[in-house]
């Protein structure tokens, strides 16, 4: 049997954007946890979470 986890959304309290407002998004997953946390693209937070993913130079 497969064990789905249901994320749990999470609204950035810098910019405040969540899933309505078109914007970025990150996910994290651990201890059977989904996380996934809204940002607008020009959110600090969001950089910082792209710069750890390695995704940002």
């Amino acid at each position: 049997m497969v064990n789905v986890l249901r994320p749990r959304t999470v609204i950035c309290s810098y910019c405040k954007a969540g899933p309505d407002a078109g914007a970025a998004r990150t996910l994290a997953a651990r201890e059977g946890c989904l996380t996934v946390t809204w940002h607008a693209r020009t959110c600090p937070h969001y950089l910082a979470d792209r710069i750890l993913a390695g995704k940002e130079a």
